[in-house]
């Protein structure tokens, strides 16, 4: 997916949210003008509604708005009006009234939006972090949840937003930016929807704009001033993968697109715009990774709406059609290397007690709901992929975008799509893998070879179990340096096979290009970070040689979806009750029965650590390493090895974004070394003996 959690987040179009433009039968809402100040310093939100009606219109209106705030007036074709606020709900009654002109409700009200923003977060899976509204002198954040404006029931056919602050800060939302200008000490920006979106959300702060366009889009980059020379990258990148879109899947859907800075760390793919942390900004992968991700979904999500009766398949597609797909066009490898990581994180995140059918997934909340949702998703896109093959496949995702953007699509709609495009009814195919939770077992057996006439004979079985699918597997033999490839139909819990190759081969390996969504044996797995987080029950014990504090290591445990692990001191554990534990150990233990083999190439001595031939001398050095646990088998260790407190401080939360890997270095807080022992391959690989 990304190389860490967050770009997934990342990724993350945040659901129902951040859809846009939803066509929903007759509008009566002509037009809205919300205008609003924003006053940093107090928190403080000042606004002011117009909605314009059709002429005529009488009757219950409602409209949704912060129950926090206060309504200073409403006002009916310019008279004092009687409203009812109940909750959320703010609803009046228009009078009867004749004539040609539009009728127009005017609310004013005020409103203070100051949730606490965090300063380390720690829970990397909540792209909110539990932040809807804020309005700070470090910058302003509105979701479109955080009800900051009286939204009417039904969408008006056209909104423009103005917002003026003090001078400096500059606002986005949704739309076309009409005017922008500083003057008399506030500086305003105004934005106009030819189309509006469902949810509205706005960002303000002290930004340095930057612009250009490509094929007539206007292109924004709204940064702070500390990362405002990585405005030309992001621009640049912006406009190619906007025209590499455009291209796969018909012209770009909205008013503009813009990269906007936000003073918390988050990844949200807005209409038109995407909101990423300063922090994320920076890292210099995050241009190849998260920015696609949340351009994808302009067209899915945003574009074409989710219909969240049948789940959400935004996160599923964006994922195949951005994070995948680029690492495909890398070479196969990476392409095959990125789907054996979502099978990997799948199989190590997702417990029995976790699991849910696809077709559930509304949104992300936890690493499982993620390895479901955005996993599991996206390789049901590849599978469907592969059986159609891409002018099939891409054909098919065009004309669905063509004919059902700025309204919604569910599952049902893509398997048609697919289906008619191919020729091919895949119902049947896909609906196991949509309807069930989990996924089917496969494993070879039996597999032998002899001499056949001049050349070989490899004969075999396919073990399936997990429930009944329609799938088709290839089985490759390697033999005399080439492959050679058999597909096979799974007709049953085991099927038989027998490739010919006309030297003696040398290993059988089953699903070689991971094409296929199943779940892997734990003897299939990596040893990375993410072992680690879906591991049941954890214990973390403190060595005398810990150089982390009771503290950060809560933290740390917490980062890691265990919160609620246990801390205990070596000298007072007791062995016997961890035998059914996996671990995470703080230094080198004492006890032998604890300490694990260390990966090929470390070393430990008094004051440091040597990984891979270089020596980690430093105070703000730090190794972290998942590795099996001795003795106790399908249980797993993670070592940490910090050489000071304050390095552990630096590093702790950090590791949970690693989740892929299984071997970290970091000094400083910042990584030096990330990799991922691969696994033999267990019942998926059989190698002969020459």
């Amino acid at each position: 997916m990304k190389t860490l959690v967050f770009f997934l987040i990342v990724l993350v179009s945040p659901l129902s949210l951040f859809s846009a433009c939803s066509a929903r039968g007759e509008v009566r809402s002509l037009r809205q003008e919300i205008t609003v100040r924003l006053e940093p310093e107090r928190h403080l939100l000042l606004g002011a509604s117009a909605l314009d009606l059709a002429p005529g219109d009488s009757g219950r209106i409602t409209f949704t708005l912060n129950q926090r705030a206060v309504v200073d007036g409403v006002t009916v074709d310019g008279r004092k009006a009687v409203f009812r606020r109940t909750g959320e709900a703010l609803g009046l009654t228009l009078p009867e009234k004749s004539g040609t002109s539009p009728r127009r409700v005017l609310i004013r009200y005020q409103c203070t939006f100051n949730d606490p923003v965090p300063e380390r977060p720690v829970d990397s899976e909540d792209p909110s972090y539990g932040v809807s509204g804020a309005i700070t002198t470090r910058g302003t954040y509105l979701g479109s949840d955080a009800g900051w404006y009286p939204a009417p029931e039904t969408l008006p056919k056209s909104r423009r937003v103005t917002v003026t602050a003090p001078a400096g800060i500059e606002a986005i939302t949704a739309g076309r930016r009409i005017a922008r200008f500083t003057d008399k000490g506030t500086t305003s920006s105004t934005w106009e929807e030819a189309r509006p979106v469902e949810g509205l959300s706005l960002s303000a702060g002290l930004y340095v704009i930057d612009e250009r366009s490509v094929d007539g889009i206007p292109l924004y980059s709204y940064f702070y001033p500390e990362n405002a020379g990585l405005a030309a990258r992001y621009l640049e990148a912006s406009a190619g993968y906007i025209r590499f879109y455009a291209g796969k899947f018909g012209p770009y859907p909205f008013e503009k697109f813009a990269v906007v800075e936000n003073f918390f760390p988050t990844g949200y793919g807005f209409p038109s715009y995407t909101l990423i942390g300063g922090t994320v900004i920076r890292l210099p992968f995050i241009v190849h990774t998260s920015l696609p991700h949340e351009i994808a979904h302009c067209w899915w999500g945003n574009g074409v709406l989710v219909d969240y009766r049948q789940g959400n398949w935004s996160e599923g597609l964006v994922t195949y059609l951005a994070d995948h797909l680029l690492e495909e066009r890398k070479s196969a490898r990476d392409g095959r290397d990125y789907r054996f990581r979502i099978l990997a994180d799948y199989a190590s995140l997702v417990g029995a007690g976790d699991d849910f059918p696809l077709e559930r997934f509304l949104g992300r909340k936890d690493s499982a709901s993620r390895a479901i949702g955005y996993g599991k998703g996206a390789m049901l896109f590849h599978m469907i992929r592969k059986r159609i093959g891409d002018e099939a496949f891409f054909g098919a995702l065009r004309r669905l975008f063509r004919e059902k953007c700025f309204s919604t699509a569910d599952w049902d709609d893509f398997v048609r799509a697919f289906s008619r495009s191919s020729g091919e009814d895949l119902g049947p195919f896909v609906a196991p893998l949509l309807h069930r939770p989990g996924g089917p077992r496969l494993a070879l057996s039996e597999v032998a070879k002899r001499r056949s006439g001049a050349g070989w004979l490899v004969t075999g079985a396919i073990r399936r179990d997990g429930g009944v699918y329609d799938l088709r597997v290839t089985v490759r033999v390697a033999a005399g340096g080439k492959e050679y490839d058999r597909t096979v139909e799974l007709t049953g819990e085991k099927t038989t096979f027998a490739v010919a190759v006309p030297t003696n081969p040398e290993r059988v390996v089953l699903d070689p290009e991971v094409d296929l969504f199943r779940i892997l044996p734990q003897d299939e797995l990596p040893l990375t970070v993410n072992r680690i987080k879906g591991s049941q029950p954890l214990a973390a014990v403190v060595t005398r040689t810990c150089g982390a504090d009771d503290e950060t290591l809560r933290l740390l445990l917490r980062s890691l979806g265990h919160g609620d692990a246990p801390l205990i001191r070596e000298e007072s554990a007791d062995v016997p009750d961890l035998a059914g534990r996996n671990l995470l150990l703080c230094g080198i233990p004492a006890r032998p029965g604890l300490v694990p083999p260390l990966p090929p190439g470390v070393t430990t001595a008094a004051g440091g650590f040597a990984a891979n031939g270089t020596q980690y001398n430093g105070a703000d050095d730090l190794l972290f390493t998942v590795l099996n646990r001795p003795g106790v088998p399908g249980r797993v260790t993670a070592l940490l090895l910090s050489n000071s407190p304050a390095g552990a401080v630096a590093a702790a939360l950090k590791i949970t974004h690693y989740g892929r890997y299984g071997f970290l270095v970091f000094s400083g807080g910042e990584n030096r070394v990330k990799e991922t022992p691969r696994p033999p391959g267990g019942e998926s690989i059989v190698r002969f003996d020459q």
